[in-house]
């Protein structure tokens, strides 16, 4: 519950900074290449500055935590003195490279580069924030750093006031160059507790036997190596995206970063908040080998995944172009952007709960200290994505939509992939019952978004130019459907549980 209202804090403000970003750009080509940019200037991250580093990470201190406090702050205070070191001389070497290969490309081309150049330094603090969390993580603070993305979301936004009345790549620099501040304030704000806490385990000094857990972090580059490989998949998957979707339509990008912003809140504060707060406590179950424990803790996160992520898909099935009309529709920001980004939002809510049992059951092997067989899942997605991709970009020419509705589907056989890998390991847990809750959260999901579709058909009319334009009429629009949603999904599963029954679920732990 920390990790979620730190996260629900973070991903509010983040949510407010999509706003301001399509009511300053809306949808233009330059701002397409911006997020293209964006997303190479942070691929580094995604693979040694979390998700493969907090699983490597996460394990490894628990165990030498059991040992010795002493050398698990060693390890720690060298990972971070190291990282921060070759990231330096990484950066510096990608923006020379860059620069000298930057003539050979299309103007199109250079503009992503340049832009790529300016946001690379912010992959040093993002990378260090990324163990500053993974470290708190396991000192049991979450609110936290899942809190500090706050602060980042904050200069954001305070960018693209100040860049509000500019359109071209002079101002997408400079806005670039807003990133690297804010993701250095969001490193900031998690460095204080961990200098304490890293002195208290050392004893009061911070640079006490420099290099003495070297010999540890070999054994954290072992398994992150695993990591990287899973983790790069799904980055080589983005940016595979990223083209395809360009060439879809010239403004794709822009219209899957708006409709992904909106899929990932539920994702960030449900599937990342759960899958974060779980692994820790699933690594010390392992390593003291509570059997019992460990399936407690993974039957648990399988239970609140489905009663969560079934509803919200439907309810974003059935709200999105509602709620892409109250976010976006302000500003430069077309209703014709509107209706392909939530057809696109709509692909991208299918896969939602495959999405977050992907976390979770990745957390399952990491726990058993296992990371290749999440890398050849990650694997195994890329490539059916990527084929997905090329039938129903090119050969059914669907637009962007298809970039979304490939990754969702990609994202089902992933998450049957390593349902199966664990059953057969015998590390999984009894999926009868899963099946059977999924049937009726799926049931009254339908029910509710039938009876919200009719209603909405009744009283808003039913295509997009009946959508209200102004603030309040849209906020009364999407209220009254998501209530009404809300009310019919809650009454069908009480008829089907009990309301008792069902209260009890709701407060149910898992220890």
């Amino acid at each position: 519950m920390r990790f979620l209202s730190g996260t629900m804090l973070s991903r509010l403000f983040g949510l407010v900074r999509d706003i301001a970003m399509a009511a300053a750009f809306g949808s233009d080509p330059l701002l397409a290449a911006f997020f293209v940019a964006f997303r190479f200037a942070n691929l580094p991250r995604r693979l040694i500055g979390e998700g493969a580093m907090h699983s490597a990470f996460i394990p490894l201190f628990e165990a030498l935590r059991k040992e010795d406090q002493r050398r698990a702050g060693l390890f720690s205070r060298d990972l971070l003195l190291i990282l921060g070191g070759g990231l330096i001389f990484f950066i510096l070497l990608a923006e020379g490279g860059l620069y000298l290969i930057a003539p050979a490309f299309s103007a199109g081309a250079r503009d992503i580069l340049d832009l790529t150049r300016v946001m690379l330094p912010s992959l040093l603090f993002i990378c260090l924030y990324g163990i500053n969390q993974a470290y708190l993580n396991c000192l049991g603070v979450y609110f936290l750093p899942s809190a500090a993305s706050t602060l980042f979301n904050i200069v954001w936004i305070v960018g693209i006031a100040l860049l509000w009345d500019g359109r071209g790549l002079s101002q997408m620099a400079a806005l670039g160059g807003v990133i690297v501040i804010a993701f250095c304030a969001q490193w900031l704000v998690t460095l204080p507790q961990v200098i304490r806490s890293l002195k208290s385990s050392l004893g009061g000094s911070l640079f006490c036997e420099l290099g003495e857990g070297r010999g540890d972090l070999r054994s954290l580059g072992r398994s992150l190596l695993l990591g990287i490989a899973g983790v790069a998949a799904t980055q080589i998957n983005g940016v595979c995206d990223s083209f395809f979707s360009w060439a879809a339509d010239s403004s794709g990008p822009a219209y899957l970063w708006y409709a992904i912003r909106i899929q990932q809140l539920p994702l960030a504060l449900f599937g990342v908040a759960l899958s974060g707060a779980l692994l820790p406590p699933l690594a010390r179950a392992v390593k003291s080998g509570d059997v019992a424990g460990y399936k407690r803790f993974l039957t648990f996160a399988h239970e609140r995944a489905i009663a969560i992520m079934t509803p919200t898909t439907m309810l974003i099935t059935t709200l999105g172009l509602a709620a892409v009309n109250l976010i976006y529709c302000h500003g430069s920001f077309t209703p014709e952007a509107a209706v392909k980004t939530a057809h696109c939002l709509v692909a991208y809510g299918f896969g939602l709960l495959p999405m977050t049992l992907i976390m979770i059951q990745a957390s399952a092997f990491y726990a058993h200290g296992d990371y290749r067989t999440p890398a050849l899942a990650s694997g195994f997605s890329v490539v059916v994505n990527i084929i997905f991709n090329a039938v129903l970009v090119f050969g059914f020419a669907l637009g962007p939509i298809a970039v979304a509705l490939s990754t969702s589907l990609a994202a089902y056989l992933q998450s049957l992939f390593l349902a199966y890998r664990l059953k057969r390991e015998g590390r999984g847990i009894a999926l009868l019952p899963l099946l059977w809750m999924g049937g009726k959260y799926s049931f009254a999901s339908k029910v509710a978004a039938t009876l919200t579709v009719g209603l909405s058909w009744w009283f808003f009319g039913s295509s997009p130019s009946d959508l209200p334009t102004a603030l309040i009429p849209q906020c009364l629009h999407l209220a009254a459907q998501t209530a009404c949603f809300a009310a019919a999904f809650g009454l069908v599963l009480a008829v089907i549980y009990g309301f008792k029954r069902l209260v009890i679920f709701a407060q149910k732990k898992p220890i």
